[in-house]
């Protein structure tokens, strides 16, 4: 008899400490997938932030090529009015070259006309009547008036010539300097841009090189919510296990959560990520259908989430046990509440458009121990 009190008081105990168990662990399950939802939460600020500062990085890029496209341009433009500078320049100097010539010339026959002068001045007026008497013959007189006559003429033409030469130099000499002043003044303009061009690059580098460390630390923090979010898994996982036989869960997905709905919008693989514009996985697949649309329990099991997620929105995760769990995001509205237990087929709540989405949709999600796994497999036909 004391030994079947004792067989008694031990199966009773051991029942207890089951029965008292089964609920921490439930609620330690409950805790871990709510801290699942705060690190997802923050990862996804962080992917915000991310994607904010490579949409600014992009921009900043794209407004630097630009700039290299004006200074190239500036450059270009620089060393075309650097070369109409030189250009007017050796003009300039051609025509000075060309004046202290013609000063010369010009002085040579001024020294010319001085001499000739002071000797009809020393030797006195020559008349006509000089030339007669002074002449050998008529004919030698004829001579020498054509002479005399030419010599007047030259004269006079050089002085027309002096003066002609000198306004023409002095017009082109003036023309040539307005000219390279106009080319000293647009090469000064040219500099000034390429300056200014120059000054405005260096000032979009150093943005950029801040920008690009900023989206380092972005993408590290990413990284490490992304370690705590795996950690978290893994401890989901071991948490399902140890209640999987309590689950009244057969870890069977065979129930469609939309039925009557089996238009695809995005499957379930990698992609390029539009946040970090890196390939990552899609670990769903995104199923179109209009607002309010029941939603049905994939299979049997245990609700461990129903709440609110950044980017799911409404969403509901359910324990079927053996490993398996599957998740329903973007949700109008919850018709479960954690720790509730569901049938295959129950309805679970309604589409929406709810957290990061651009329409009515579902996104289901299949999860193995803890890894997401294409749900399309449990639905071969």
């Amino acid at each position: 008899m004391f030994k079947k009190k004792v067989v008694l008081i031990t199966a009773l105990s051991l029942a207890l400490l089951i029965a008292s168990k089964a609920p921490s662990q439930a609620s330690e399950l409950y805790d871990a997938v709510h801290e699942q939802q705060s690190i997802s939460s923050q990862k996804n600020q962080a992917q915000n932030k991310l994607h904010q500062l490579t949409y600014t990085s992009d921009k900043l890029k794209a407004q630097l090529a630009q700039l290299e496209t004006q200074i190239s341009a500036a450059q270009s433009l620089l060393a075309e009015k650097q070369r109409a500078f030189n250009q007017t320049q050796t003009q300039v100097q051609a025509a000075q070259k060309e004046l202290d010539q013609k000063q010369q010339e010009l002085a040579d026959r001024r020294t010319a006309l001085g001499k000739r002068a002071r000797g009809i001045y020393e030797n006195g007026q020559i008349s006509y009547f000089e030339l007669l008497f002074q002449s050998a013959n008529l004919s030698d007189f004829i001579t020498r008036m054509e002479y005399f006559n030419k010599l007047i003429t030259n004269d006079q033409k050089l002085l027309t010539d002096i003066q002609e030469q000198k306004e023409k130099i002095a017009q082109k000499t003036q023309e040539l300097t307005v000219k390279r002043n106009q080319a000293a003044q647009l090469q000064a303009q040219a500099a000034k841009a390429k300056t200014d061009l120059d000054a405005k690059k260096a000032q979009q580098q150093t943005a950029l090189e801040q920008n690009q460390k900023a989206v380092q630390a972005s993408y590290d923090e990413v990284e490490r919510l992304q370690t705590e979010a795996n950690a978290l898994n893994d401890k989901i996982r071991k948490l399902q296990a140890a209640q999987a036989g309590r689950n009244n869960g057969n870890g069977t997905i065979s129930t469609w959560p939309l039925p009557g709905h089996y238009e695809i919008s995005d499957p379930y693989g990698w992609r390029t990520h539009p946040i970090t514009h890196k390939q990552s996985l899609h670990t769903g697949t995104d199923i179109m259908a209009p607002m309010g649309t029941e939603i049905h329990a994939a299979g049997s099991g245990v609700v461990i989430m129903a709440g609110w997620n950044v980017a799911y929105g409404n969403m509901v995760i359910i324990d079927h046990g053996h490993g398996i769990s599957s998740l329903y995001g973007h949700q109008s509205k919850l018709n479960v509440t954690e720790g509730q237990s569901v049938e295959a087929n129950q309805v679970i709540g309604y589409v929406g458009s709810t957290g990061w989405s651009t329409g009515p949709h579902l996104h289901f999600e299949v999860r193995v121990d803890g890894n997401p796994t294409d749900p399309l497999q449990f639905f071969p036909n």
